[in-house]
């Protein structure tokens, strides 16, 4: 049934016949949709934006991107993850967001939207100092942007390697994998720890030493929560999704890898001490980890091991994770935080953008808002808050109803 709320919206607000992708249905993505139409020229809106399906009957590359028929289909996933990516075809299911789907993660759409509307072009640097699974980094890439990745852990920063590379992958040798499914099963479940690349003939190239690992852990992940195959089995279907995924994508028409930017992942860093001068960036787009929801250690535990790391000393560096308590916790959640900011304002550009996407609860912080805090710590640093909007939060309303998306400016 057609949303006549949104299609008188869409008539009222946008001077050209514009066309909203099938997928909008929420107040904040027709005010991201009507943000981005006022901070893009018309060509680039038809390069770049996240959320229009057409301007003056003209398809935005995003909508025919993510609704080509790919060569392979993907039938090993289970109905519920399908389901997940089938619907969010224009939000999470495209490109190579949906290697190793992680918890916490937002939006692609949302990202490249974000973007868009704090005028990064192409070839600038922007930065993510808490990457995540580098949803970030990879928008960014896929606009022609160079981006920073930091994280301080090393399965993050595993992760947004590995999807960033599977963007700059070889079909032919991406095929090869799936006739060695045995070997590299194999070389990852007798490997001591995580050592080195040695045997990078086994997997011909260095992303598919990635891809492959990634899928191991994806696949272990799976056996440890189930036990309903074999950790071999799992990481068959495994292995041969990502592989689909990655070639569907390096087929599309409308992807072009020579047009890719850099990511660089910068181990050195944390984001409460990023190792970059001063004014060295054209954005900032971030998103806190909401460690009053997710224990991002314990729920990586397993991944974080296999990689010879000790979860709990890890936690001890973690924003909202360091504290014998939850009084002490919080306490350090909002100095580390402090921090952050600070270390944001410092790196960023003078008069260009960071964005703080931030969770809502109230519950957990003792009747603090986060969002208010974060403002706070900001504007103490020479970050003045120029438009902030609402997000209904879908997958965590146990915990967090909403969340925040802080525009902030730094000024002269």
């Amino acid at each position: 049934m057609e949303n006549v709320f949104l299609l008188n919206a869409v008539r009222s607000i946008f001077s050209d016949k514009v066309e909203l992708l099938p997928s909008v249905s929420e107040l904040f993505e027709l005010e991201l949709a009507f943000l981005e139409y006022h901070s893009l020229p018309k060509e680039e809106l038809i390069k770049r934006s996240a959320f229009l399906k057409s301007i003056n009957s003209n398809p935005t590359i995003h909508f025919q991107a993510n609704t080509y028929k790919p060569t392979f289909e993907i039938l090993t996933r289970s109905s519920k993850t399908k389901s997940y990516f089938e619907n969010g075809v224009f939000s999470t299911g495209y490109a190579t967001h949906s290697l190793f789907p992680y918890r916490g993660k937002f939006h692609p759409q949302l990202i490249k939207s974000l973007l868009n509307i704090i005028g990064v072009k192409k070839g600038e640097l922007i930065l993510d100092p808490m990457c995540g699974s580098g949803t970030t980094n990879i928008e960014a890439a896929l606009l022609g942007i160079n981006s920073v990745a930091v994280d301080i852990s090393p399965f993050c920063r595993l992760m947004t390697k590995t999807k960033f590379e599977s963007l700059r992958a070889k079909n032919k040798e991406i095929q090869q994998l799936s006739k060695k499914e045995v070997k590299l099963f194999n070389f990852f479940s007798t490997k001591k720890k995580y050592d080195s690349k040695k045997n990078i003939s086994l997997f011909e190239n260095e992303p598919n030493y990635y891809i492959t690992l990634l899928a191991f852990l994806d696949s272990m992940g799976y056996f440890n929560r189930t036990k309903s195959s074999t950790h071999k089995e799992l990481f068959n279907r495994v292995l041969k999704r990502y592989i689909y995924t990655i070639l569907n994508y390096l087929e599309n028409p409308f992807y072009n890898k020579r047009n890719l930017g850099d990511v660089i992942i910068s181990k050195e860093s944390t984001a409460m001490d990023i190792k970059y001068e001063e004014n060295t960036f054209d954005g900032i787009v971030t998103s806190p980890p909401y460690s009053f929801a997710i224990d991002y250690a314990s729920n990586d535990k397993d991944q974080l091991e296999y990689l010879g790391l000790d979860v709990d000393k890890l936690k001890e560096k973690m924003i909202g994770l360091r504290g014998k308590n939850k009084t002490k916790r919080l306490e350090n959640y909002f100095e580390d935080m402090k921090t952050v900011c600070s270390e944001i304002a410092r790196v960023l550009k003078t008069n260009k953008y960071a964005v703080i996407i931030i969770g809502s609860n109230t519950n957990q912080t003792g009747g603090i808002r986060l969002e208010d805090k974060i403002i706070n710590f900001c504007e103490q640093t020479n970050l003045k808050l120029v438009k902030s909007i609402v997000k209904p939060i879908k997958g965590l309303r146990n915990t967090m109803k909403e969340e925040y998306v802080l525009f902030f400016k730094k000024m002269v």
